[in-house]
């Protein structure tokens, strides 16, 4: 009988001891997640961070671009109306002159 009671014990002993063991693995297990979570997480906000600035750059990059293409088709505007003001202003004076007659 004693020896059965032994045997219980210790079982009950290996069975306490293997419990606080998993709590422990368990609370190692958790923490690692926890880390690696993290560790995701400020990567995806670097990664975030990294795309904005792309985006603002590329953006800064546009807006200079069409600056610059506006300011080149407004120069061909005034090129064009500077051509066309000799011709203007000789009807104008024809018209002019038809006018006094």
């Amino acid at each position: 009988m004693k020896v059965i009671v032994d045997a219980e014990r210790q079982a009950a002993k290996i069975i306490d001891d293997a419990m606080v063991d998993a709590a422990a693995i368990r609370k190692r297990i958790d923490s690692l997640i926890l880390d690696q979570h993290q560790q995701m997480l400020s990567e995806a906000k670097k990664e975030a961070a990294a795309i904005a600035a792309r985006a603002e750059e590329e953006g800064k990059l546009e807006a200079e671009r069409s600056e610059k293409e506006s300011v080149g088709m407004l120069s061909d505007l005034v090129a064009k109306a500077s051509a066309k003001k000799d011709a203007t202003v000789e009807k104008l004076v024809t018209i002019i002159m038809r006018v006094e007659k």
